[in-house]
């Protein structure tokens, strides 16, 4: 956490999901908002907080506070409402987030 290169890996993974998100719009799997928390938090798995500090590169709104942005990062992933096929493990990546923040 916080060593050199590590902003350079979060970009990396930022572009990365970005590109993997606008793959799964073409290919008609689900939304781009929905691909792209999903894409993120496959990406951020090892490190999910990471993906908080991301939000506004990553073209996702962030909320008012950590825990806000949370919620509505596990609202586009959940399974009731994204078809993507990795939208449960994308809400078992984030979920434990809800803990850490107040």
């Amino acid at each position: 956490q916080g060593g050199p290169g590590s902003e350079v890996l979060k970009t990396r993974y930022v572009f990365q999901s970005i590109t993997e998100a606008q793959n799964d719009v073409k290919k008609g799997i689900c939304e781009y908002p929905q691909a792209l928390a999903v894409r993120l938090a496959l990406k951020f798995e090892e490190q999910p907080e990471d993906i908080l500090t991301c939000m506004a590169q990553a073209g996702l709104p962030a909320g008012a506070d950590q825990r806000t942005t949370v919620k509505a990062l596990l609202r586009l992933c959940h399974p009731d409402k994204c078809k993507h096929p990795d939208a449960k493990l994308a809400v078992q990546i984030l979920g434990p987030l809800l803990s850490k923040t107040s």
